[in-house]
This record gives structure tokens, sequence and C-alpha cells, in this order.
């Protein structure tokens, strides 16, 4: 364990750390509610709904400042590439899902804080606890800024999180994907040609030939005396056509774009270069081209 912890690269170092503090954080949230639960004597006793208004107004939304740690350091150490030995996709929808779990929790919060607030009391006969106008105000102002502060960055961070998860699954599918080398043609590239498609080559069909049979015997003839041949001519070989600008984009675009995050940015780049270069526009078509090179 501590041989792995050495080489571990800072990145997932951070990331492992982060969960720590999530986990942490999940464990002091819930101790926080079931103290919040257990606050106010005599709270066994009363409804359901009384004891789960008494706990939302009771419950400090500081407990999960833990988890929300964790969760901002996570997030920076996926953005910095830590891959957590392949399981970065899974622990980051894990994670995001839990942020918006905390989502609903603060809402709720503020939902109960603001009805006790209105109502002044929770409960009713020998079990109503009633509050003051200053603690109404103050809890109900606490509980609002806390919540609102804390929702904002559950928000972002998970969403994040979940974007995250999908951009490394589809890194890794790009890794599997069959390269140009082994035949595989991407079909938007085809569609910016306007060269026809290539036909496949016929396939020879042998199953109702008849059976070769023993060839006849062919008699041999006297043999002539040879004719001269005139020296082939060779001819100088033909200038290439030099390659077009739309060409050369579609090679950077497959050697280096096809799977970028970048791919749909230079996929717009390249029907530009082809529209330009159909319409007579060299040099917009050069400029374009040299912003496709260094992307």
């Amino acid at each position: 364990m501590i041989e792995r912890a050495r080489t571990a690269s800072f990145a997932d170092a951070l990331a492992a750390a982060a969960l720590g503090l999530v986990a942490a954080g999940l464990v002091v949230t819930g101790d926080g509610l079931v103290s919040a639960a257990k606050q106010t004597p005599g709270s066994s006793a009363m409804d359901w709904n009384d004891r789960l208004l008494l706990g939302l107004w009771s419950f400090r939304l500081e407990h999960t400042l833990w988890f929300t740690l964790g969760l901002v350091l996570l997030w920076l150490a996926l953005a910095w590439g830590a891959t957590l030995e392949g399981r970065a996709p899974e622990l980051a929808r894990l994670v995001g899902g839990v942020a918006v779990g905390f989502v609903l929790l603060a809402a709720a919060v503020v939902i109960g804080s603001t009805m006790v607030a209105i109502s002044g009391s929770i409960g009713g006969g020998v079990l109503e606890v009633v509050y003051t106008r200053d603690q109404r105000i103050f809890t109900w102002l606490l509980q609002v800024s806390t919540a609102a502060a804390l929702i904002v960055t559950w928000l972002l961070a998970g969403t994040r999180l979940g974007e995250r998860a999908p951009l490394s699954m589809t890194e890794e599918a790009a890794d599997d994907r069959p390269t140009e080398d082994d035949g595989e043609v991407d079909p938007d590239l085809v569609e910016l040609s306007d060269a026809p498609p290539t036909p496949p080559a016929p396939v020879p069909l042998h199953r109702n030939e008849p059976a070769p049979g023993p060839e006849p015997e062919i008699e041999a003839e006297p043999e002539q005396p040879p004719v001269p041949r005139a020296a082939p001519v060779t001819q100088p070989p033909a200038d290439p056509k030099p390659a077009t600008t739309t060409a050369t984009a579609q090679r950077v675009f497959q050697e280096r774009l096809a799977y970028s995050p970048k791919r749909d940015e230079a996929r717009r780049l390249l029907g530009e270069i082809a529209r330009a270069e159909r319409e007579g526009r060299a040099d917009d078509a050069a400029a374009l081209a040299a912003q496709l090179d260094v992307m």
C-alpha cells in the first residue's frame, strides 16, 4: 500500500485523498442528522411530520463541509488526469450522484426552516416547541444562506463530475477504435469528398463451374527463329497532381484530430476549406488550413 502510494501520480494521490474526505463527510453529515433529531427532549413522542420539521430546523449544513471539500478536490484531480486505476468514471458518477442527493437535502432544510419560521412553533399541546421572533429570523437566514452557497457548489461539482465520466469512457473507446491502417473510413470525411466511392472488387464464383478435366495433349510445334524486338521506349513519368488544400486538411484531421475533443470544430473547418476551394478562394482555404494545422 505504501509503495503504491509512493509510485502514484499527484493527480491519483489527490483523488484518493478527496475520496477519503468524501467518505468522512458522509459520516459527519449522518452524525449531524442524528444529533439534530435528538436535540430537543421529548421529540420522540411527537408525530413523524413534527419530528421531521424539528430535525430540518435543528440540522446545520455546516456538517457537510468535509464532503464539499472532498467533492471539489476530486473534481480538480479528475481534471488533472487522475485515472484511479481505471475506476475514475464509475467513482465520478457515484460521487456526482451523492452531490445531487445533498442538493435535495439542502432544499428540504430550506423548506422546513421556512415553514417553522412562518408558523413560529412545532408540534402541539404539551409537546409544542415555540421559538422567539429573533430565533426564527436568524436561524432562517443562516439556513437559507448556507444552503444557497452549498447548492451552487454541489451542482457545479456534481454536474462536472458527471461530464468527466462519459468523457473518460469516450477517450478509452477511441483508443480501441480501428485506425486508418485497418482500412476503416470515417463516414464524415467521405461526405466531404466529391469523388464517387470505389466499388468493391468482384468476388470470383467457383461453385457452379465444372471440375477441371485432363488437359488435351498439344503437339509440339517446330521452333521458329526468334524475331528481334525493338527496344521499349521509356516515357518520363507524368508529374503527379499536386495535393489540394482539402486533401492536406483531411490528412491532418485523420492523423491528429479524428478522435480529439476538438473534432467538431475541426470537422467544421474541413467543410469551410472544401467550400472555399470549390469557390476558387485559395487564400481563404489556405488560411483555414493553417488554423486546422495548429489545433
